[in-house]
């Protein structure tokens, strides 16, 4: 990273830091003189093997060239600048992650070793750093939620290569401006699930998690984008859009409010609605948990009580010492000492590191991460009962095969595991399988589903969808930051029971008196412009909360809000008020789950 010093001509007024996204660089005063630090596109990765012992002090040598760009930009702002001469230019390593941010927290599969590195902002970033760190390794909690640099976040799939190459890309794009729904290219694709191909054939336009590449959503073929639409006089660098496709198509304009998808995704969610939808869901998390112990310890493992009958499916949560929570997973009982754990896709280290490190050491227990080995096909919508009917011998019927069970299943002449819930709010299936065998199911349900109007749909329409179920997600309503009564997880947590991780603490938390509550709520007023996540809320002036998440609810047609507000701001009529890219808009709490609050449809 470079730092080029200049000096600094008498009569300039003293001037403050200035932080450029146009062209990528910062300005501020230094020793009397000026610095500029510019974070430019093609810097290369060094000390890849690591620093060797002679490497504190070095410097490498300057590329101008490179840096001409930023220089003459910096000019053009600060036309002081231009005036003064060049005193020197130090070009040294500076650290970097794949993401950008720091490396903090513990390290998977060893035992009280911790990590505290990659800090881009080194000195900014100490103080918390350290005073979070300090709470982790002595009170075994940290205090704010870390889920955003925990050491975790990446799996195996991380390589040297990938690190190389996403390391790179994050250093150039320090000082661009983000989006909420970039995607970034560099490294991709990389994991892919078998029906990758044939998700693009019809259209998807993928996002990453976890290194996995998911259908956002799906454009009409042909699609993109014209320069007029993209290359608007006041975007910042023109960079507000994902690169072309395969076909030099542009297909989506980033934006911080409803962009260019906001339609289709909408078609999508209310497709799935009224008739049957498909959705690749192979990067779940998923874990088979089994031996004589295996049912005592996930008992005292999770608040909510594990499924007793063999078939039978349980939402349970992973809480905190202190009764945040820290992990939530679907446990599918296969039989009397046999479990089949699924989780986020985008925590499987995290969640394997926590069951493995907390796994009895007596044998009884065995814990096997099997997310490669299984793929997740999800049928929703009201005529899914009809199409999976026709590829399966198994019955499906409500009364033989009801909501929250699983059952082992031929489908065709493949064979997986069929559980009867979903993350959408309809009727529908999760298809577990062999991911081997995947591509075959595919093209056999969209066969058998062509009259049916089967059509795929993606996360984005999923993450619609759930809001209006107002279900919850880590680590936004559900963190080691909130107590898991207060994200509103009552019968989800069993206090009859027994123990369970968390259960003192909770009952601690509870006794001392809860501060939050989670809420949804409807955002009104607002046009084109939904909530993201952790914009403020308002009552009479007094901040009183923070949305977790938001979007549209199409089935409802409103603007929904999930967030976490003062406990006397969250009876169901509550009027207060949410900023939005700098606007203040009307704000009410509303019942929970504002679409099919019965569960009518998931029963049906």
């Amino acid at each position: 990273h470079p730092d080029i010093m200049a000096r600094k001509e008498k009569g300039l007024p003293e001037m403050g830091v200035l932080r450029e996204s146009d062209s990528s660089w910062y300005l501020r005063e230094e020793n009397g003189g000026l610095i500029l630090g510019p974070y430019e596109h093609g810097a290369p990765c060094c000390y890849v093997d690591g620093p060797d012992e002679h490497s504190e002090y070095e410097l490498f040598e300057a590329d101008l060239d490179r840096l001409e760009p930023h220089i003459e930009a910096a000019i053009a702002r600060v036309p002081a600048f231009g005036e003064v001469g060049i005193k020197q230019m130090y070009n040294g390593a500076i650290c970097y992650t794949p993401d950008g941010n720091p490396i903090i927290g513990p390290a998977w599969g060893l035992n009280n070793f911790w990590l505290n590195e990659g800090h881009s902002f080194g000195i900014t970033a100490a103080g918390g750093a350290g005073w979070q760190l300090a709470e982790w390794i002595v009170d075994g909690e940290p205090t704010i939620d870390m889920m955003g640099v925990d050491p975790r976040r990446f799996g195996s799939y991380a390589s040297q290569g990938y690190l190389r190459t996403k390391n790179e890309e994050a250093y150039a794009n320090v000082f661009t401006t983000h989006y909420p729904d970039e995607e970034r290219a560099a490294a991709r694709p990389l994991k892919r699930s078998p029906c990758y191909d044939r998700m693009r054939d019809k259209g998807a336009v993928f996002g990453v998690v976890y290194g996995w590449e998911r259908p956002n959503w799906f454009a009409p073929p042909e699609y993109g984008l014209s320069d007029d639409v993209i290359n608007r006089p006041a975007t910042l660098l023109h960079r507000n859009h994902s690169p072309a496709n395969d076909a030099g198509l542009i297909e989506e304009k980033w934006s911080f409010r409803r962009s260019n998808y906001f339609d289709f995704v909408g078609e999508e969610c209310l497709h799935v609605h009224h008739q049957v939808g498909l959705l690749d869901m192979s990067a779940f998390a998923k874990f088979e948990v089994s031996g004589p112990g295996a049912s005592g310890w996930l008992d005292g493992l999770f608040a909510n009580r594990i499924p007793h009958q063999v078939g039978r499916i349980g939402l349970c949560h992973l809480l905190t010492d202190k009764g945040g929570v820290r992990s939530e997973f679907t446990v599918h009982r296969t039989g009397p000492e046999q479990f089949y754990l699924v989780s986020a896709g985008a925590f499987e280290r995290h969640d394997f590191d926590y069951l493995q490190k907390l796994r009895p050491r007596d044998g009884t227990v065995d814990v096997q991460k099997v997310t490669t080995q299984q793929g997740v096909l999800v049928l929703a919508g009201p005529r899914s009962r009809e199409l999976l009917q026709r590829i399966t011998r198994v019955d499906l019927s409500n009364a033989a095969f009801p909501w929250l069970v699983g059952k082992e299943a031929d489908l065709g002449v493949a064979h997986g595991r069929v559980l009867r819930v979903n993350f959408v709010g309809e009727l529908g299936y999760e298809l577990h399988h062999p991911i081997e065998m995947q591509n075959y199911l595919f093209d056999l349900l969209f066969e058998a589903g062509e009259d049916l109007g089967l059509r795929p749909f993606g996360i984005r329409a999923m993450d619609a969808l759930r809001l209006e179920k107002s279900y919850r997600l880590v680590p936004r309503e559900l963190s080691i930051e909130y107590a898991a009564l207060e994200s509103g997880l009552q019968r989800f947590v069993k206090f009859d029971k027994p123990d369970f991780i968390g259960k003192a603490g909770l009952s601690r938390w509870q006794e001392e008196g809860f501060r939050w509550q989670f809420v949804t709520a409807e955002m009104r007023g607002a046009d084109g412009v939904d909530a993201r996540g952790s914009e403020p809320i308002y009552r009479a002036g007094e901040l009183v909360g923070r949305s977790t998440s938001g979007g549209y609810g199409w089935r409802v047609g409103k603007s929904l809000v999930l967030g976490m507000v003062a406990l006397e701001c969250a009876t169901v009529g509550t009027e207060m008020d949410i900023e939005v890219l700098g606007q203040r808009y009307a704000l009410v709490v509303i019942d929970e789950s504002p679409f099919d609050p019965d569960n009518a449809r998931l029963r049906s």
